[in-house]
């Protein structure tokens, strides 16, 4: 029987709604809030099933209720208002429950705010005339690790900085990091996530200025990913003598690493810098900082843990 008005509610009604674990279906808790699959899942603690026969507790509604809530809350999803269960009263029937269910796994890569980064900047310290490669690999402890980070509003953030020294070859690349703004990669492959606000599609540009930058695949967030260096983003100068000089980013992971969809737990980003023709020195001090901003932990607990950066730079 399923759970419908003047009907007898039964474990499997409940279990209906909050779905196995782990469970990629829409509709059901555990496949937001617990382990999932792919873009789904917050991997929190997962809210156990009854078995069928069992009595189906207040408390279990309850749990039911307010981690839909606290899934809401996280993502700034407006749902229904349910008021849970208190052991001894009467369960009542709400279509609100199924229908919150939806609206949730709907806007699950939504996060209303985020919270603490960490943050690594490779600098170079030298001067240069050719090309920089600055590369930047952020760790996860597992795939799905990785998952639960992006899912839950986590972020990649790429910016470039040099100094505005009155020579023209620092102030061709001053400007150029300038015009980069700052690069930031979410969970998406199409579409976007809103996120502390707004919507960001895979790679998203935010600020700098210059040309439209060339590629720009903004599709191409954490599930584009592959073992192949992908060229997500060019900014080149545009005008003047030095028009071909860029700052181009390409992206990679390591591959799938469990069995939850993810595609990899650790994401390598290669930064390069390169003026054309080679006929200006570029003094040193040259830098990319990536930072990773983390999801918010007011209505998660972290489930991504702990996120390390790593970061290098080579050139002449």
């Amino acid at each position: 029987m399923s759970y419908a008005q003047f009907g007898t509610i039964q474990a499997s009604d409940y279990n209906t709604l909050v779905g196995t674990n782990p469970n990629t279906s829409s509709g059901t808790l555990n496949t937001v809030w617990s382990t999932g699959g792919t873009t789904a899942g917050y991997g929190q603690t997962a809210e156990a099933t009854v078995a069928v026969g069992d009595t189906v507790a207040a408390t279990k509604w309850a749990n039911l209720v307010t981690k839909t809530a606290s899934a809401a809350a996280h993502q700034g999803t407006s749902i229904t208002s349910v008021t849970a269960p208190v052991s001894g009263g009467t369960i009542a029937y709400l279509s609100a429950i199924p229908t919150n269910l939806t609206t949730i796994y709907t806007s699950r890569l939504n996060a209303a705010t985020q919270g603490s980064t960490t943050a690594n900047s490779a600098v170079y310290g030298a001067t240069w005339v050719d090309a920089l490669t600055f590369t930047h690999t952020v760790s996860f402890a597992n795939g799905d690790a990785a998952r639960y980070f992006f899912n839950s509003g986590g972020q990649l953030k790429i910016t470039c900085t040099h100094a505005n020294v009155a020579t023209p070859g620092n102030q061709l690349f001053n400007g150029l990091a300038s015009n980069v703004g700052t690069i930031v990669m979410s969970s998406p492959i199409s579409g976007t996530a809103t996120i502390s606000s707004i919507a960001y599609s895979g790679i998203m540009k935010q600020g700098g200025g210059g040309s439209a930058p060339s590629p720009y695949l903004i599709n191409n967030g954490y599930y584009a990913l592959t073992t192949s260096n992908a060229n997500v983003f060019t900014q080149v100068v545009g005008t003047g003598a030095y028009t071909s000089s860029f700052i181009r980013l390409l992206v990679k992971s390591n591959g799938p690493q469990g069995s939850n969809g993810d595609v990899g737990s650790v994401v390598t980003l290669y930064t390069v810098w390169d003026e054309v023709p080679n006929n200006l020195t570029v003094g040193s001090g040259s830098t990319v900082t990536v930072t990773a901003q983390a999801p918010e932990v007011t209505n998660l607990a972290n489930t991504w843990g702990a996120i390390t950066i790593a970061g290098s730079v080579t050139g002449s």
